[in-house]
């Protein structure tokens, strides 16, 4: 599956009809007099909200563009993702994390198998290095790794490959500032 760009009209019609669809679920929810499940929706969204700022933040812009995006392209799969920033300052990993991870979803992607539920999580950590930790959850035919140069900028750290699991860790090999 090759990558297509997006038009700025495709990714705001995409996130108008998200927003929508919240908004109703939110006055659903009210409506029907279940104050705190409304309530977490709200928290819910606005974790989505800061998340998309703090990997902005970190200098991860291509990398958060892909992310937010992501169901445009790979309808069969679940995104869900987290960030724990403490430093920022990752610009530099943004082209190579982008990449790496655009091409281990185009190869995945494929194989695939069935109805199956699917989810990628990915989770985004600046303590001292930037990491990025990848599980991919569900049922598709042999993954074959294959290993990618990140500009010599990461390692990869694999933990997990079997025919329901991945799981692995893109770590930066210099600290940040």
């Amino acid at each position: 599956m090759e990558s297509k760009q997006k038009t700025i009209n495709e990714v705001l019609r995409h996130t108008m009809h998200d927003y929508l669809n919240n908004l109703h679920l939110i006055q659903m929810n009210l409506d029907m007099g279940r104050y705190d499940e409304a309530k977490n929706l709200i928290r819910t969204y606005s974790l989505k909200c800061t998340q998309f700022f703090d990997v902005n933040n970190t200098g991860l812009l291509l990398t958060n563009e892909w992310l937010q995006t992501f169901s445009l392209a790979y309808n069969k799969i679940t995104l869900e993702f987290g960030t724990s920033i403490q430093k920022v300052g990752a610009g530099h990993y943004d082209e190579p994390v982008k990449n790496y991870l655009e091409r281990f979803v185009q190869t995945i992607y494929p194989l695939l198998k069935g109805y199956q539920e699917q989810t990628l999580n990915v989770y985004i950590f600046t303590a001292d290095v930037l990491e990025v930790q990848v599980e991919l959850k569900g049922e598709w035919s042999t993954y074959t790794w294959v290993d990618e140069c990140l500009n010599g900028l990461m390692d990869v750290e694999k933990e997990i490959n079997s025919d329901s699991h991945i799981k692995f860790k893109l770590i930066a090999r210099e600290r940040l500032e």
